[in-house]
């Protein structure tokens, strides 16, 4: 294996171990949720930026057809009223081609979820495998499960999150509950 590949399997494990440092709890009103999310630095930004800008560019060919949100294999973020939710699939190092997405090789053994920080949405992108992207750099986007005092905090939050995608030269597939927005 290639030096510069192992160096970025392994900083994966680290990089999404900062992502679950624990998170102070709060027990105030309904109020304190209400705070925005906390934007990603500037540094971090543009420190993630060229690991991302490595990956090759979209192939609206390969995810156009996707109707269904569990049949996307690029990073998927879900956004909640107070984290997001970054699902992938980690690529499969079985070469053999013998019962690929089979029984024993199923792609649900490989799909990780992630609940992460808006500010910790750079550095967890840049730190994926490349093979996490098999479309090119495109993340599929849907607001999480809402209550009626929950919507207009997601709402900002999905703004802000497009904003740091947008930041990061990343194309954005908007979904909803039916499915990818049209496109």
């Amino acid at each position: 294996m290639l030096p510069h590949v192992r160096l970025r399997i392994f900083s994966l494990p680290v990089a999404l171990a900062c992502c679950f440092a624990p998170v102070a709890c709060s027990h105030g009103t309904h109020a304190a949720s209400t705070q925005p999310f906390a934007q990603p630095s500037k540094t971090a930004e543009s420190s993630a930026r060229p690991d991302i800008d490595a990956i090759p560019p979209p192939s609206k060919i390969l995810y156009m057809g996707i109707r269904d949100s569990s049949r996307w294999q690029n990073p998927f973020l879900s956004v909640d009223s107070d984290m997001l939710q970054l699902r992938i699939y980690l690529p499969d190092t079985n070469p053999s081609q013998v019962d690929r997405g089979g029984i024993t090789r199923s792609a649900n053994a490989r799909r990780q979820t992630l609940s992460i920080r808006l500010s910790d949405l750079p550095e967890a992108l840049s730190a994926l495998p490349e093979g996490t992207w098999p479309y090119g750099r495109v993340v599929g986007v849907a607001e999480g499960f809402e209550t009626k005092q929950d919507r207009a905090q997601i709402r900002r939050n999905m703004e802000a999150t497009i904003q740091t995608l947008n930041d990061l030269g990343v194309v954005i597939d908007e979904w909803n509950q039916s499915g990818p927005s049209a496109r």
